[in-house]
């Protein structure tokens, strides 16, 4: 059993494959099982993988499929993964040779479930943004048998499917930890205003988080972990999916989208404005008060929002 399956979902990323796989085949840790996930690419990321796949076929696999999403390529690799430990890596980014070796040996030490670290925002124009936390599965090291025994899995057909998965395995991990230092480099490439199709795709937020809630209801973790997930919904949908409604250029489908928020809310929470996880801060203020006149407001602003607080 290798210590650690890397999964990588691939569609048409070849200006950037490269470098992503060489940080991987570089790793320090050799107890290493990579599989790509190419998920019906037409570019010619195909050729790349088959190319570094045929000189290490020991520690390399590559598993194609027709184009089905990121979250069904993340499920394929993960169920074919043997490793103790999984971590994921998005086929544009890199990381640093030293990561799997430094995060396993901090998981085997004190036997974790889950190790995270931080992650650099690679900007377009070549900038650098330090980040230090997310809900993205490619700057953590998961206990692949913590996901396999209790059925968390991605969401599949939507984008945020990693919103999901993160919240299906928060009320599993028992033990866990912090990395000091930067082993991720992510690259940002969206645009400060939405094109039609992603704009069309905003509103996956509300099936992806439904997602979640009955995962929660199956497996009976609502009496215990209800409010959290509440409070987690919440945010989610008040400051970072706000901020993505307040970029959608067609002005109905920004009001469409805010109104089926509140819907969202009232259906699966509708005490969500007494979660005891709000506070009584600047920022939990807003979300009790938030209706989608105010967030037609507000929403670019609270959708900049992190852990930290509101800016400025």
């Amino acid at each position: 059993m290798p210590a650690v399956s890397v999964i990588v979902p691939v569609y048409n990323t070849e200006k950037y494959l490269e470098e992503c796989i060489r940080s991987l085949t570089e790793q320090t840790l050799s107890s290493l099982e990579l599989i790509f996930v190419d998920d019906g690419s037409t570019d010619a990321s195909p050729k790349i993988l088959e190319r570094y796949r045929a000189r290490d076929p020991k520690h390399i696999r590559v598993i194609t499929q027709k184009n089905a999403g990121q979250g069904k390529a993340r499920n394929v690799g993960l169920a074919a993964a043997t490793g103790e430990y999984v971590g994921f890596v998005d086929s544009d980014d890199y990381v640093d040779r030293r990561m799997y070796a430094a995060m396993y040996t901090r998981a085997g030490s004190e036997e974790l479930d889950l190790v995270e670290c931080d992650f650099h925002y690679l900007e377009e124009d070549g900038r650098e943004k330090r980040s230090y936390g997310s809900a993205a599965p490619w700057n953590k090291l998961i206990r692949r048998r913590l996901l396999t025994d209790n059925d968390i899995w991605f969401p599949e057909g939507y984008i945020y499917e990693d919103t999901s998965f993160y919240l299906k395995l928060r009320p599993f991990v028992k033990k866990q930890a912090k990395m000091l230092g930067v082993y991720v480099y992510h690259r940002d490439r969206g645009d400060s205003t939405m094109n039609d199709n992603k704009s069309r795709r905003v509103g996956n937020i509300f099936p992806v988080l439904q997602d979640a809630c009955r995962f929660y209801r199956e497996k009976e973790l609502m009496d215990t972990y209800g409010k959290e997930l509440e409070y987690f919904c919440t945010r989610i949908l008040l400051c970072s999916s706000m901020g993505r409604i307040s970029r959608v250029r067609d002005r109905k489908l920004r009001k469409s989208l805010r109104e089926e928020t509140f819907v969202f809310l009232r259906e699966n929470f509708p005490e969500y404005r007494k979660n005891p996880y709000l506070g009584n801060g600047l920022k939990g203020r807003y979300l009790r008060i938030a209706t989608p006149a105010l967030c037609g407001i507000c929403g670019g602003t609270i959708g900049r929002c992190r852990p930290g607080g509101l800016p400025g």
